[in-house]
């Protein structure tokens, strides 16, 4: 849908950096997570603890190449230590020394630099060893530079470490178990500025014209944290009571900085005030790159973020970057301050930034905004179960630590964390989150530490919780209903887990919810009732019968809920009900329903108060599909205010395929435009669903003329076009992967042609084009490449997608090819073999009527003469003549379906 323009994007900056884990499967088409062949992973032994590491660089960021020195002073962990390794990818070692300049003898091979001691290290021995090393990264650290086809872009140089790519720009322990202290010395040329962790110690001038950037960093960290961003950049410092905060913008952003990031302040005042731990580090400082392949990165003291955390003024009528800023500032303490040992406890990191995204908005927008936001991060954790794959959160089968950051670790492990604040209660939650925090600052941790801190805080023993969300799969499949008995004064409430049990789901979750009791006139019971069976029925003393009884109304459970009651309990849930996930699941629940009783309170729920309920009404109305329902989201366009609930609108009118009065009303606001770019891209994307006339003519025009932040328009006109179906959209997509186009216009690009070229008989050229990205230097291109392989499901790329599952420079390339290979293999072996029964069914119905053909001759030598004009010959061989007309029809409609 056309909604997803933003919604994409804005979970994109929620998520700092998730994986991409390409959706596009129906549901019930779920695949094991762990690929084949992959086995349990482990953290690496460690002969030494590394203390503090000291890099000496010089970068150039127009030559893209890097040397210098990386200095590690160690105390040995046992006794009899002679060898020391860590790991360099792709860097060239040049020499080894000791603290005397002694060179040491080293092998480096595989990854790994082996270093051998002069002399054992006795137990809690100290020693440094200096490594000089070059390099030309592919990985760990970037370049950015204008070409041909960009020549607006600047030079820059900035790091990207986790999850183990740290290694590829200085040799190190790279693993998130191991902390130590940092110094980095950066020698650039005296134009750029340097920006690493820690407090700035000084700048040095040289006669070169360089000039060296100090920054120590005395808190220790882990190595994917340690950072170094080289550009031309302008310093903008916001007011902040104690703690340094700033911006690293280009030259000319400065104005927009205030409006993105005017509220970290607030933000860091929030979580001090929440966490009971004040910020531990020397500054906080937030520098926006370009081309950053995440959407933001916690480095310690100093986060990198997304060119799209800046945005124009129109943008900003309906979006913001505070669930991106909030996320990176949360993993100051869930992430850095604290750090998960081993990868497999990565949610102890981004489930809790995700959660405080939520946190933040429960205290800067309120209980509405946070709920919905639940609501939405829940969905995503959902649509991943459905469609790719379930997992428990903790899960050690791996190829590669970054194929963990998913949906499961970030949003499920916020519910997981939300939940776990249900459960505690609010005051016993705050103790058991900053007994955490306290007994585990600067230290590595697991999951266990996190169940231990509860326990020693609150006295509850929660392994049952963690056991069930955190170190199982899945989540309950509830469906519930009630029924009020007056003579009993009883309420009964039913409820039933359907998911399927196995190894990894459990057959029945245990878990607490809250259930309100609705009288007429107002009265109201509030409950918290455990469930603990597959089939469970709670009764409720209750001296009358309920107006409504509201399950969950908080939206606080993960699970899917499926309500029992009729349209009219959903109406007047709709229309009554103060909370706003209960309007929500109500507004979804009448998407079934297409009276007009139903159609007039969705069309009233289009103004509702909160600006969700209005979005899921029109979701709900697209799916009505009734003329009545057209009508009133027709309507909509022009007097639903908020702009958030109109672009669901216009997204929703998609589903009107061939309306041309949709046509014409979506092709109105497009050439009129709207106060919200989002709303216009989404009406581009259901122009095309829709297919009206002219359809084509009005998106191509568009395409051409209507610039915006981001191309956020034009992306949504070439998704219209990929749903028009209309073969001369094939030009103007090709040419929107030109390099000089803008990356987010590219990438859509490539999905609307894999979705266009479904349908073309001749697609050679749309595949060719797509396999040409798979290269491309742009990583959210190549991984948009990789998606739209996977739609456009012809086999002849596989040839390419292996290729690149086994040569990718990212972990998050790889898995991407392998999977879509995987189903593009699978789903060519289900044509053929469906291709296969195909000409077995053709062969019998031949053989068949062969068969019938030669006892039809049979019959009529065997037939009597004729009696006269007029007569016809025996009613056996008529009957036997009807016979294949019969038999052949069910084999000529299951030709046509194929």
């Amino acid at each position: 849908m056309a909604h997803e323009t933003s919604a994409s994007l804005e979970r994109l900056l929620t998520c700092g950096h998730r994986a991409h884990h390409q959706g596009g499967q129906a549901r019930g088409a779920r695949e094991p997570f762990a690929l084949a062949g992959t086995t349990a992973r482990y953290a690496p032994d460690r002969s030494v603890d590394v203390r503090h590491t000291r890099l000496e660089l010089r970068l150039d960021p127009t030559q893209r190449f890097l040397a210098g020195t990386a200095t590690h002073s160690v105390v040995a962990l046992d006794a009899g230590v002679t060898e020391i390794e860590l790991h360099a990818d792709e860097l060239t070692i040049l020499s080894v020394t000791d603290a005397a300049g002694r060179a040491l003898p080293f092998t480096h091979a595989d990854g790994l630099v082996r270093i051998s001691l002069r002399a054992p290290l006795a137990l809690g021995a100290e020693a440094s060893i200096t490594l000089a090393y070059e390099g030309a990264p592919r990985r760990g650290l970037y370049f950015v530079a204008p070409d041909a086809q960009r020549p607006d872009k600047p030079h820059q140089a900035w790091t990207q470490g986790q999850d183990e790519d740290s290694r590829y720009w200085f040799p190190c322990f790279d693993h998130p178990g191991e902390k130590a202290s940092t110094e980095v010395l950066a020698r650039v040329p005296g134009r750029y500025q340097a920006l690493s962790n820690g407090a700035l110690v000084g700048r040095t001038a040289h006669d070169d014209g360089t000039q060296t950037w100090h920054w120590r960093q005395a808190l220790p960290h882990s190595a994917y944290l340690v950072t170094l961003v080289v550009g031309e950049f302008e310093e903008v410092r916001l007011k902040s009571p104690r703690v340094p905060l700033s911006v690293w913008v280009r030259p000319g952003q400065a104005g927009r900085v205030e409006a993105a990031f005017g509220r970290t302040a607030k933000m860091l005042e929030v979580f001090e005030r929440r966490f009971g731990l004040a910020y531990p580090w020397e500054k906080y400082a937030q520098v926006v790159v370009e081309d950053f392949i995440f959407g933001g990165m916690e480095n310690t003291s100093a986060t990198t973020l997304v060119d799209v955390a800046l945005f124009d003024e129109r943008a900003g009528l309906d979006y913001d970057a505070d669930d991106l800023i909030a996320h990176e500032l949360a993993h100051q303490w869930w992430g850095d301050l604290l750090t998960c040992r081993d990868w497999p406890h990565a949610w102890l990191n981004e489930g809790f930034a995700t959660w405080c995204e939520t946190l933040f908005k429960e205290e800067h927008l309120g209980s509405e905004e946070s709920a919905y936001d639940r609501h939405t991060q829940r969905a995503g954790y959902l649509e991943e179960d459905a469609a790719e794959y379930r997992r428990a959160i903790v899960d050690r089968r791996y190829a590669s630590p970054i194929d963990l950051f998913d949906h499961h670790l970030y949003e499920k492990g916020g519910c997981v964390l939300h939940m776990l604040r249900k459960e505690l209660g609010e005051e016993p939650f705050w103790r058991a989150i900053r007994t955490y925090a306290e007994a585990n600052a600067g230290q590595s941790v697991v999951t266990e530490d996190l169940i231990r801190a509860v326990e020693r805080a609150t006295g509850r023993n929660l392994e049952w919780f963690f056991d069930q969300w955190v170190f199982r799969g899945g989540h309950p499949e509830l469906t519930c209903a009630w029924t009020h008995d007056s003579k009993r004064k009883d309420l009964a409430l039913t409820l039933r887990q359907g998911q399927v049990g196995d190894d990894l789901t459990p057959e029945a979750f245990r878990f607490h919810v809250e259930v309100e009791v609705v009288f007429a006139g107002g009265r109201r019971q509030r409950h918290r009732l455990e469930v603990t069976r597959r089939d469970h029925t709670l009764h409720i003393p209750c001296d009358a019968a309920p107006e409504r009884v509201r399950f969950d109304p908080d939206g606080d459970l993960l699970a899917t809920l499926e309500l029992e009651g009729g349209a009219d309990g959903h109406r007047k849930a709709l229309a009554k009900d103060e909370a706003v996930i209960v309007r929500v699941r109500a507004a979804a629940a009448l998407a079934k329903d297409a009276t007009q009783a139903t159609v007039d309170a969705l069309a009233k729920a289009l103004h509702d108060p909160f600006w969700g309920v209005g979005a899921e009404a029109a979701l709900a109305l697209g799916r009505v599909r009734t003329p009545a329902a057209r009508d009133a989201l027709v309507a909509g366009l022009t007097s639903v205010k908020h702009p958030k609930a109109r672009r669901a609108l216009a997204a929703a009118l998609g589903a009107f395929r061939g309306d041309a009065r949709v046509g014409e009303a979506l092709a109105r606001l497009l050439e009129r435009g709207d106060a919200s770019l989002f709303v216009e891209a989404a009406a581009a994307a259901a122009l095309g669903a829709v297919r009206a006339p002219g359809a084509f003519e009005t998106l191509a025009g568009a395409l051409a003329s209507k610039e915006s932040w981001i191309e956020t328009i034009r992306m949504g006109c070439v998704r219209g076009l990929a749903a028009l179906g209309d073969e001369r959209a094939v030009p103007l997509l090709l040419e929107r992967l030109a390099p000089r186009e803008a990356t987010r216009l590219r990438s859509a690009a490539a999905g609307a042609l894999a979705v266009l070229g479904r349908r073309l008989t001749r697609r050679e050229h749309v595949r060719e084009a797509l396999v040409e990205l798979l290269s491309d230097p742009s990583f959210p291109v190549a991984m948009n490449a990789i998606a739209a392989l996977r739609i456009l499901g012809d086999e002849r790329a596989l040839g390419a997608l292996h290729a690149l599952a086994e040569s990718g420079a990212d972990g998050r390339i790889k898995r991407a090819a392998r999977v879509a290979a995987g189903r593009i293999g699978r789903g060519a072996e289900r044509t053929k073999e469906v291709a296969r029964l195909s000409d077995d069914l053709e062969g019998l119905r031949r053989t068949n009527l062969d068969l019938l053909s030669r006892l039809e001759r049979l019959e009529t030598k065997l037939a009597p003469p004729s009696k006269g004009p007029g007569k016809t010959g025996p009613k056996k061989s008529a009957g036997l003549k009807a016979k294949p007309t019969r038999a052949a029809a069910p084999r000529q409609r299951g030709r046509r379906k194929r």
